[in-house]
């Protein structure tokens, strides 16, 4: 009895009793175990095919999306292309109007190495020849402003260095220069300076840079100045009613330095006005008239001063100040 199985099967008629062997047992067991495993293993493998099909739809979805992104792509590099193709085509017009215009320019470089004396170099690129006539040009014009320059302060030192204008702003020549009847002694007299009639106490003014090396009373002079300038020019002030400066006093052209008066040998007030050059009297009034626009109508009016030799030394100056 312990190696049999009774399987017993009822229904309304009653109740069957079937008696199955123990191998029989084992087969049915094992028939039971393997259909479990079928049902899982069937299970397990449709877990993973729907996960594979998930896969697959989203790797499809990514596919349309990229599908998508690549014929945004192509349209942009379409739009892109024709944009290209428009400037290639105005690229190539703006060439041929340039190189057009660079033969012209060619043309033009030529004539301007021709005027400045340098001729083309044929083996020189273009811009190196641009850039040599350019430099040729600029030295010219540095030369030539320099050259201006030089002048202007040469001019400028001159005017500075030696009498020139007049030493008042008011009054009038009552007396030139040269023989006269002197008012007082009724005789005829050298009369080496210009009598600018002017009120008692109107300012005398430095008509160029010096020292004075004279502030005193002088006999008939009166009060008497005397200014030593460069270059050999002196100017010398008489009748004068007061100093603005004394012995010794360094002045600048323009500066105060006497008032008008009616000392001395006088008639009433004046300023008594000379200028000297290596100790000799000259003309004052084409000095009064001097100034930087008629600069050089000097030179004709006053033969007895070595014109040249000064402007010599003054160009010395500039160049001696120049190199420091």
């Amino acid at each position: 009895m312990k190696h049999r199985l009774i399987i017993t099967i009822s229904d309304i008629n009653g109740s069957v009793q079937y008696n199955v062997h123990e191998i029989i047992k084992k087969v049915i067991a094992g028939v039971i175990l393997l259909l479990m495993i079928i049902a899982v293993a069937t299970y397990l493998y449709i877990s993973f095919l729907n996960n594979q099909v998930s896969k697959l739809n989203q790797q499809k979805v990514e596919f349309q999306n990229q599908i998508v992104t690549l014929k945004e792509s192509t349209a942009t590099y379409k739009q892109k292309n024709e944009i290209l193709v428009q400037e290639n085509t105005q690229l190539t017009h703006l060439i041929q109007e340039n190189s057009d215009k660079l033969a012209s320019v060619n043309e033009k470089l030529q004539e301007v190495e021709e005027m400045i004396g340098y001729g083309p170099d044929l083996n020189a690129s273009f811009q190196d020849r641009v850039e040599n006539a350019r430099d040729k040009v600029v030295q010219a014009l540095k030369e030539k402003v320099q050259e201006e320059q030089i002048t202007s302060i040469q001019k400028a030192l001159v005017l500075n260095s030696i009498p020139n204008g007049k030493p008042l702003k008011y009054g009038r020549i009552s007396s030139g220069y040269g023989y006269r009847t002197h008012p007082i002694t009724q005789r005829e007299s050298f009369h080496p300076a210009l009598d600018f009639t002017a009120k008692n106490g109107t300012p005398v003014y430095a008509p160029a840079s010096g020292v004075v090396v004279f502030a005193k009373r002088k006999g008939a002079y009166g009060n008497f100045l005397l200014l030593d300038h460069s270059f050999g020019f002196k100017t010398a002030y008489g009748h004068l009613s007061r100093f603005a400066v004394k012995s010794g006093d360094f002045v600048s052209k323009g500066d105060l330095i006497a008032y008008v008066g009616s000392t001395g040998r006088s008639t009433g007030p004046h300023l008594h006005y000379e200028i000297r050059y290596l100790d000799k009297w000259l003309n004052p009034k084409p000095f009064t008239q001097w100034n930087l626009e008629n600069i050089n109508d000097i030179s004709a009016k006053i033969t007895q001063v070595d014109w040249d030799s000064i402007l010599k030394q003054a160009q010395n100056i500039i160049t001696l100040t120049t190199e420091k």
